[in-house]
């Protein structure tokens, strides 16, 4: 025999602090939210960061084994088609 707490099995009633959002096929919820957009100065500025911090990387070039595998398959699709 277990002794425990009874359980409850109604739900839990809505909380009516918030206005209740209908989510029919009909009606869809729709949120607003307000647009934000960068400045062109910032978003070169950003272009400038992310270019300087990726050069070296750029710079690297593609290992060797990577432009090998390309290489292969790209001569493996051409001789499929």
């Amino acid at each position: 025999m277990t002794t425990g707490k009874p359980v409850n099995a109604e739900p839990p009633a809505p909380v009516r602090d918030q206005p209740e959002a209908q989510n029919t096929m009909d009606t869809p919820v729709t949120q607003h939210r307000r647009e934000v957009r960068l400045g062109r100065e910032i978003q070169a500025r950003i272009g400038q960061q992310l270019r300087a911090m990726y050069d070296e990387v750029v710079k690297e070039g593609v290992p060797e084994h990577i432009s090998d595998l390309v290489r292969r398959l790209s001569e493996h699709d051409d001789g499929a088609a």
